[in-house]
């Protein structure tokens, strides 16, 4: 194995500095967006220093110690904050609900349907739908296969993400119907050909 070179220490030490600066910037009175700015330009260019570097290795390493770096921050942060006055509640982010409320099991069993299941099947059709667009584009079935594998999860995960900050149940059916059909649609005319 070779030693890193030079851009990926560069890269590294950016990114370590972007995490000093947003951290700097986060513990202001007031919200800076410059301050939040020059901390996630610095972050863009330690991560496209590593990755010239050294590519994909590169920028991992470099990610690597700039989330050591964010760590120890959180450590120390954590160590040093004083001590809650207040008892914690029962109630987290609405996970159990207070005495007398209503459980909203019915309600609660279908964001969980419709954030899981659904949502990983319309992730599914839409990875398999861009891999069908790659394939008529010309791309290996290798490439195509490897390509949907690695759209699978992250299509999945953004569309979880999504699900859940949605607060109509019209918008989220709306959201999973929308790559699902588009997916289906790349489908048929992939198969087509």
């Amino acid at each position: 194995m070779s030693d890193p070179a030079p851009l990926v220490w560069l890269g590294a030490a950016a990114i370590i500095a972007a995490v000093l600066q947003l951290r700097r910037a986060w513990g202001l009175s007031r919200r800076s967006a410059s301050a939040n700015g020059m901390g996630w330009a610095l972050m863009l260019l330690g991560s496209l220093l590593a990755l010239a570097g050294d590519g994909a290795w590169g920028l991992a390493v470099a990610s690597l110690l700039g989330m050591a770096c964010a760590a120890l921050l959180l450590a120390y942060a954590g160590w040093t904050s004083p001590r809650g006055k207040g008892r914690a509640s029962d109630r987290k982010a609405h996970a159990l609900p207070e005495r007398g409320e209503p459980r909203h099991i019915g309600r609660r069993l279908l964001t969980f349907l419709l954030t899981i299941p659904l949502a990983f099947a319309a992730s599914l059709l839409a990875a398999l739908g861009a891999r069908a667009l790659l394939a008529m584009a010309g791309l290996s079935d290798a490439d195509g296969n490897a390509i949907a594998l690695l759209l699978l999860p992250l299509l999945w995960g953004i569309l979880a993400f999504w699900l859940l900050m949605l607060p109509a149940r019209r918008a989220q059916w709306t959201c999973l119907a929308v790559p699902a059909a588009a997916g289906l649609i790349l489908i048929f005319v992939g198969g087509a050909r």
